[in-house]
């Protein structure tokens, strides 16, 4: 066997072995990638389900100011009626 012929095999033996390295590093790169996206799924399906409770919990609660707001107008209006009868009133008997 020539020098070229075992040469060759010897080099395209290297070849193999590099991009055997090369897939193997690959495939664990791969690995830990779904790894963490699989982490990254649960964390952002926990902050969606958390951001949708809050979303929620908010307009739940600017219904109630809303209530809140419109029961103190009413409250304050019946107030003004009331002194305004009683002025009246104390005008009407002096």
């Amino acid at each position: 066997m020539s020098d070229y012929h075992r040469d060759g095999k010897h080099l395209f033996k290297n070849n193999i072995t590099i991009l055997t390295l090369q897939v193997e590093r690959l495939e664990g790169q791969l690995k830990y990638a779904r790894e963490c996206n699989e982490v990254q799924n649960k964390y952002w399906d926990k902050i969606r389900v958390e951001r949708n409770s809050f979303l929620l919990e908010k307009e739940r609660l600017e219904e109630r100011v809303k209530e809140l707001e419109t029961e103190l107008y009413f409250c304050n209006r019946n107030k003004r009626v009331g002194e305004v009868v009683d002025e009246r009133t104390k005008v009407e008997t002096q």
